[in-house]
């Protein structure tokens, strides 16, 4: 027997009766309603599942033109046959055009079976059409939300709201709490005020517990996925009072979908998608929120990974600020020791040696002091707080100082060190920015032409 929702538009109960029959004789099993007016109608389609309608051509008040009207007006995807005692080949015509699927008579009931077969499978395919257009929507817009920031958390408020109504009527995803253990709710989906807020009072006043057999918490704890199809017939463990049975009973919970969020060293969290009233989940669900859970456990673990460069950036620049400062006082003293040996060498008039070694011991001093400035540079650098400090120099006099400061080197390179003749170049520059850039020019220089001479 094949199972089917179907929405019977019937007056006579003798006609439902027979109608009924004839379908179960065919090898159907319906889930019948059968409404008498327009409102019940209305009222019957406030609900989704339906998957045919029945109508008789002509009823009290109404007839199966006005049915089709008010299928159009609702939105629902339902196709429909008409049956009646009496129709003509123009009244078919008409309904036909109107939207109808078939018409025949109720004399000819025979026809039922394969045009409620025929119209089911139709259906079918075009549902799961339209379904497949909207889980690719669904992925598409997910996925630019989730490449658009690194800021992950803030993002899914907004990816919860991607899947209601469309394809649940709430959704929320529930992040591992590394610090507490368990289970925090990050994001919540609801059309319904009251009912959101009732659903985020009963999370923090009653915790997830952790060993559950059933639920978000067991997801977390398993890595595995769950359907619950109707949870009203497996219900899940309540650890609390009356009050919190209430609550989850005002919830009006259907059908549940819990999915892990998979991350690099585990699971990260879990997705949760539910319906209300008779609308369920199923297996296309179950799919369609693992994949969602897939990428927003990738673009959360891509999240933590920039969250620990950042933070070891972070602690580099205050490493090397640190080291920089603690490294000039000693240099500090360093220069003003080997300045106040060479002006005493000098008065003495000591050797030119010692003095000549003094003095590439002052300029080694002051080289060194510009690398820890480099520090300093790198961590500015870092944080977008780099200053220039602009003052008018010579600039050939400062390329002077350079190349005498690299002289040792461009001797083990076998290098003459040239100057073009000076005429003197004044400018406002950075001092310390100008000369690392020409000694940086000038190390690559002796480094890569080895042998050859280099002119500035």
């Amino acid at each position: 027997m094949t199972p089917f929702r179907l929405l019977l538009v019937e007056d006579n109960a003798n006609d439902a009766a027979l109608v009924t029959a004839e379908l179960e004789q065919a090898g159907y099993q319906p889930t019948t309603r059968r409404v008498e007016t327009l409102e019940g109608l209305r009222e019957a389609l406030s609900t989704d599942g339906w998957d045919l309608v029945l109508c008789d051509y002509r009823l009290p008040g109404f007839s199966a033109l006005q049915v089709l009207a008010v299928l159009h007006e609702v939105g629902r995807d339902v196709p429909l046959i008409v049956l009646s005692s009496q129709l003509s080949e123009e009244q078919a015509v008409t309904l036909m055009k109107a939207g109808a699927r078939d018409c025949f008579s109720k004399d000819r009931l025979a026809r039922l079976g394969p045009a409620v077969a025929r119209e089911l499978e139709e259906t079918r395919v075009r549902r799961e059409r339209a379904r497949a257009e909207v889980d690719r929507e669904i992925l598409a817009r997910a996925s630019e939300m989730l490449t658009a920031s690194l800021e992950q958390e803030a993002r899914l408020d907004q990816l919860v709201q991607l899947v209601v109504p469309r394809v649940a009527d709430w959704s929320a995803f529930f992040l591992h709490d590394l610090e507490r253990g368990g289970l925090k709710l990050a994001a919540l989906a609801h059309p319904d005020a009251a009912r959101r807020a009732l659903a985020m009072k009963l999370h923090q006043r009653y915790p997830l517990e952790p060993q559950a057999t059933g639920g978000p918490a067991y997801v977390l704890r398993t890595g595995t996925p769950e359907l619950v199809e109707d949870v009203r017939l497996r219900p899940e463990p309540i650890h609390g009072d009356a009050a919190h049975q209430r609550g989850l009973e005002e919830l009006g919970l259907r059908s549940v979908v819990n999915v892990p969020l998979p991350g690099r060293d585990g699971v990260l969290g879990v997705l949760s998608l539910g319906t209300l009233g008779e609308r369920t989940l199923g297996r296309v669900d179950l799919a369609l929120a693992q994949e969602l859970a897939r990428r927003a456990g990738l673009a959360l673990e891509n999240a933590r990974l920039f969250q620990e460069a950042r933070e070891a950036v972070r602690l580099r620049d205050e490493f090397l600020t640190v080291a920089a400062h603690e490294l000039r006082t000693p240099l500090t003293t360093l220069r003003l020791q080997l300045g106040t040996l060479l002006q005493r060498s000098e008065a003495h008039r000591l050797d030119a040696e010692v003095v000549a070694r003094l003095e590439r011991s002052v300029r080694q001093v002051r080289r060194l002091g510009t690398l820890v400035e480099g520090l300093l540079d790198v961590s500015q650098l870092s944080s977008g707080e780099l200053s220039l400090m602009p003052e008018r120099f010579d600039l050939e006099e400062l390329v002077a100082e350079v190349l005498e400061r690299h002289q040792a080197e461009a001797a083990a390179a076998q290098c003459e060190l040239r100057q073009s003749p000076r005429r003197g170049l004044w400018g406002t520059w950075d001092r310390l920015r100008v000369d690392q850039a020409v000694s940086a020019l000038i190390s690559n220089a002796l480094k890569f032409g080895p042998g050859r001479p280099v002119e500035v």
